[in-house]
């Protein structure tokens, strides 16, 4: 069973939602990566990381996020000039989502704090975390199962949700990059070296 969710920044002003939803067709992951924890760190918000440093992400393709407010407080940044592009929104600086910097590339790494659901509901709609990856970057105790780097067993997933997105054509509509534009719909802040080490460990 599909459903959808409600997407929601912290202060309202952003809304939207996340379509097409199940186990199925994302994967429900947490990254302990230093880069995930610096992008927390840039958006200086409480509670966008778990005990240990952990970032949920449920990775998707871009035509299964709408916004449909405040589309003008979207915002984009890198961490580097090679970097994911990271997305959040300027009114409250709720994280949004994590994506590559190819409108063709249809994925979506949509950050949980930015759906309006409570967590019995993400549990039943986005199923168990799979993967609890890059664990050696961890700030604190994790669970078991939880993997040093990136696991290669992650792979096949990975390759599925991009060929299940290249094959629908889930690259678009999107949030990210509008209809025949190479370029994103926000120019990113691209932060120098000496902003992305104060932001911690590289």
């Amino acid at each position: 069973m599909r459903e959808a969710l409600k997407l929601k920044c912290r202060c309202g002003t952003v809304r939207g939602q996340a379509t097409d939803l199940s186990p199925r067709t994302g994967i429900h992951v947490v990254c302990y990566c230093r880069d995930c924890q610096a992008f927390a760190r840039f958006l200086a918000a409480e509670g966008l990381l778990d005990a240990a440093g952990g970032a949920e992400i449920f990775q998707i393709t871009p035509a299964q996020v709408v916004l449909e407010a405040g589309q003008e407080q979207l915002r984009c940044m890198r961490l580097s000039d090679k970097g994911l592009l990271r997305w959040y929104v300027d009114c409250c600086r709720t994280p949004v989502a994590n994506t590559m910097d190819s409108p063709k590339v249809p994925f979506s790494g949509l950050l949980v704090p930015f759906l309006d659901a409570d967590a019995g509901t993400r549990a039943r709609v986005l199923g168990p975390v799979v993967v609890r990856l890059f664990g050696r970057d961890a700030t604190g105790p994790t669970p078991p199962g939880t993997h040093e780097k990136a696991p290669l067993t992650a792979i096949p997933r990975i390759l599925w949700l991009l060929g299940r997105g290249l094959v629908g054509r889930r690259a678009q509509p999107s949030p990210f990059f509008a209809p025949g534009a190479k370029l994103p719909r926000v120019t990113p802040k691209v932060l120098t070296p000496e902003e992305r080490a104060a932001l911690g460990p590289v």
